[in-house]
């Protein structure tokens, strides 16, 4: 039996357990080209003792250490502390979903190093989600978190002073207030969390919305200097796009319309943000587009 890991990807993924302490078994499969056969290189590896199963847990075994520290890869001691075994897997399970991805760059709370104290304990969010090369504080907020949690994540980011842009996955939209998660940000966007939409996250910045617009306006908009506005005619025509679902512009649109009763918006956004920023925004205009058709792929970054 050769009894080093089989190649880059069970090397990867070992290193990411020692950096992460825990991983689902079944996330395990992000670490490799083929889904087919993950499951026998798991094993393998369990053999060899590089790894342990604990239920439906993958950790680091005796030769695992070894080849950690052998290899200086970052390592931390397994927390054991069932306080926090859960966040410590959401997270994990998080890191693994953006393994491969080009585009996005997960920094879990532990590694941060500008974020000195303890952030299990002293606060709330889970990481830092790097999207083309642009930062969001990342909170999430589960079925098993009761309104006082909720409560805290609003304080937790009210605090916040170095980072403008947030995401907030949550696994039921309609638990959160709006008027709670307006901050004065730049962004602060609500995701549901579901794989589609991380898959979606991927491309955050990848919309080609000055095609899209070109081809709804033609050359009757521009790029808006304002900030409740993203394209506008500067006489009557106000324009906003959605991606996802972001409280700070919903806030900024909410208050022009305020003050600008006579005034009118357009709101561009898929079928399925349509009906929740309507419940916010009903006076608006919406326009249904299916904004896949212009995802650009091959785009590194656009913002």
């Amino acid at each position: 039996m050769n009894y080093f890991p089989n190649g880059d990807e069970e090397i990867s993924l070992i290193k990411f357990i020692a950096k992460y302490q825990y991983l689902n078994v079944n996330d395990a499969k992000y670490f490799f080209s083929t889904e087919k056969y993950y499951k026998k290189r798991i094993t393998s590896l369990v053999k060899k003792k590089y790894l342990r199963r604990t239920k439906q847990t993958l950790v680091l075994d005796e030769l695992g250490i070894e080849y950690a520290k052998l290899f200086n890869f970052e390592y931390n001691i397994l927390n054991r502390n069932q306080k926090y075994y859960s966040r410590l897997l959401y997270i994990s399970g998080l890191g693994a979903f953006f393994n491969k991805a080009n585009t996005i760059k997960f920094t879990p709370s532990f590694c941060l190093k500008d974020k000195e104290m303890f952030t299990i304990k002293a606060r709330r969010f889970i990481g830092v989600l790097e999207i083309n090369g642009i930062d969001y504080l990342t909170y999430h907020i589960c079925k098993e978190h009761d309104n006082r949690y909720i409560t805290s994540v609003i304080y937790d980011i009210q605090k916040e002073k170095k980072y403008r842009n947030i995401i907030v996955l949550v696994n039921d939209i309609g638990r959160i207030n709006i008027n709670d998660f307006s901050f004065g940000m730049n962004k602060v966007l609500i995701i549901e969390d579901t794989n589609t939409n991380r898959e979606k996250l991927k491309y955050l910045h990848s919309i080609n919305w000055p095609e899209l617009i070109q081809k709804m306006y033609k050359n009757k908009v521009f790029l808006s200097e304002y900030n409740f506005c993203d394209y506008t005619d500067n006489k009557n025509k106000y324009i906003n796009n959605f991606y996802f679902f972001d409280t700070e512009k919903v806030t900024r649109i909410k208050y022009f319309l305020r003050e600008n009763k006579s005034k009118n918006v357009d709101i561009i956004c898929s079928n399925e943000l349509e009906e929740q920023i309507k419940k916010e925004l009903p006076n608006c205009n919406f326009w249904v587009v299916n904004l896949e058709e212009y995802i650009d792929k091959e785009r590194n970054i656009y913002d």
